[in-house]
């Protein structure tokens, strides 16, 4: 009883966690607003701020600690990144430039990067696979009351501030969206602490009947990750293997094809903007960097890397690209990406297009945060235990439960974005906060059945590249963009279902695939070699 109820304060704790996690990264959704009233910021920079400053180094430095989730203490790789990225939060109250607080964005992925990884591989070994659909989605509910969080405790902050401080009185001068970064960093060191003294670190791959060692020098391996996806020591690893010669030269080929491909999309659009929004983030020297070429550029830079780093993982560990590069695998990938890619591009922008819409204030972000909190954090649970159910009678049951997440959000945020008013829009809202995250907890338990206990950390790591990228890097800028483009957010946030039709197929592809490669996991493990 004793472990039972241990097990359950670990899960809590890392959902808390969680939420930390999405209640720093989700700041920039209430505070949208006053920062361009502040800094004159555009759409698309709120897009950037919110998406690709954050999910390039999220998405970069989260393969090499992935690698250290599979090989070093998970608590300890836990309680390091919460420490600092909630740091570099508390650090963000006290910029007063885009660019500053840019920089501090970075610092925040970077920390972020740490978390779920090792959260994920400490979760299996705690929970066995019968629950950990269940499992999975109850710490992924913390996305949701995170989110939330930062809307109901942002827009209370904020509002407190105006009520109580004019610009001249205020302590150290800080605005009300600077005192909100204070108040959510600071809780989040505290919260590092606890995780390092009070939670366990479990015998890797036991409860499976599959102990693991870790690594032996795990931080030599995390060196070795970013050696794999940067120039010039990728290309020398490349040269010193009999098979790498042709990678080399296929890797040679993708950083060309990615140097011409961005300037090709940051010449398109910055051509797609009127002089007045083509923002300008920087000079180097006389020319002036557009808010469109740090977008494309950094994107650019991060699928470099995760190339780099895919082809790496073909030549040195071939049993783990073996079982990650199948059609069921990337086709989850892809979907959770791409449905990502919606909620991501939604959430900076539903205060702010509440108050262009409906003139509401800083005082609605305690409903929208309750909407968020309780309609995601009831989804995502929701999601995680019906998708155990129904795998009890079909072995693709997690999948058809993303499939009904899928077509069902697509009718609620059609509907969120045509009605007229403020109630029917709240209660769309809610109602595509329930339905869109269900997706997630079947997704990712589906995703670790895939690999072997001492992958589980690349194999997230690899799942997580997809709703950074395709989600995080994306969603957030693009629809920023349209906005910015068309003066009209409502078509920008219901453009997000263009995607909608890749996401099904992707699906598809899974349910047809994904049964089959759980039930033959072993044994493809030991024809590719593995000693199982």
């Amino acid at each position: 009883m004793a472990a039972k109820v241990y097990r359950i304060y670990v899960l809590a704790l890392l959902m808390v966690i969680y939420a930390f996690n999405f209640l720093d990264r989700q700041v920039v959704t209430i505070i949208a607003p006053y920062l361009k009233a502040d800094m004159g910021v555009s759409d698309a920079q709120i897009g950037l701020l919110f998406g690709t400053a954050f999910a390039l180094f999220y998405a970069v430095f989260g393969l090499p600690l992935a690698k250290l989730a599979d090989g070093w203490n998970r608590v300890r790789t836990i309680s390091i990144g919460l420490g600092f990225w909630s740091m570099m939060t508390a650090l963000s109250g006290f910029t007063s430039s885009f660019g500053q607080l840019g920089s501090a964005r970075i610092g925040v992925g970077v920390g972020e990067a740490s978390a779920s990884p090792a959260s994920y591989s400490l979760l299996q070994d705690y929970f066995p696979k019968s629950v950990r659909a269940t499992v999975l989605a109850l710490y992924s509910a913390g996305i949701y009351i995170g989110s939330g969080a930062s809307l109901i405790f942002g827009g209370e902050v904020i509002k407190y501030w105006e009520a109580h401080y004019t610009p001249e009185t205020a302590p150290l001068g800080l605005a009300g969206w600077q005192a909100t970064y204070l108040a959510f960093g600071i809780p989040g060191i505290v919260l590092a602490i606890l995780m390092w003294f009070t939670v366990r670190e479990p015998v890797r791959g036991a409860i499976d009947g599959m102990p693991t060692p870790g690594l032996p020098n795990p931080l030599r391996a995390v060196m070795a990750e970013f050696a794999a996806m940067l120039p010039p020591w990728n290309w020398r690893g490349f040269a010193r293997m009999a098979p790498g010669r042709r990678t080399l030269l296929g890797n040679i080929g993708l950083f060309a094809a990615l140097v011409i491909g961005a300037i090709a999309v940051i010449h398109f659009t910055d051509g797609l903007l009127a002089p007045a929004k083509r923002a300008v983030v920087g000079h180097m020297g006389s020319f002036p960097i557009t808010t469109n070429m740090v977008q494309w550029a950094a994107l650019a830079v991060g699928i470099y890397c995760v190339g780099s780093w895919v082809q790496t993982i073909r030549l040195r560990d071939p049993v783990s690209y073996t079982l990650i590069a199948n059609p069921g695998f990337i086709g989850l990938t892809i979907a959770g990406g791409l449905m990502s890619y919606i909620s991501y591009g939604l959430s900076p922008f539903i205060f702010l297009y509440a108050k262009q819409s409906f003139g509401v204030g800083a005082e609605s972000g305690l409903t929208l945060g309750l909407i968020t909190a309780v309609g995601g954090g009831l989804g995502a649970s929701f999601g995680g235990i019906f998708g155990d159910w129904l795998r009890r009678y079909h072995a693709g049951g997690r999948v058809l439960v993303m499939i009904i997440a899928a077509l069902g959000s697509t009718v609620t945020i059609y509907a969120s974005y045509t009605v007229t008013s403020l109630s029917g829009f709240y209660a769309f809202a809610g109602l595509n906060m329930f339905l869109h995250i269900m997706w997630l907890g079947p997704c990712a338990a589906s995703v670790q059945d895939l690999v072997l206990p001492r992958m589980r950390g690349t194999a997230t790591a690899v799942f997580f590249l997809g709703t950074t990228i395709l989600g995080l890097g994306l969603g957030p800028y693009l629809v920023g963009l349209v906005s910015d483009v068309t003066g009209n957010l409502r078509y920008a946030l219901m453009g997000t279902l263009a995607v909608m039709p890749i996401i099904l197929i992707a699906m598809a592809v899974a349910l047809r695939r994904v049964p089959g490669l759980e039930a033959s996991l072993v044994d493809r493990a030991r024809a590719a070699g593995e000693p199982v």
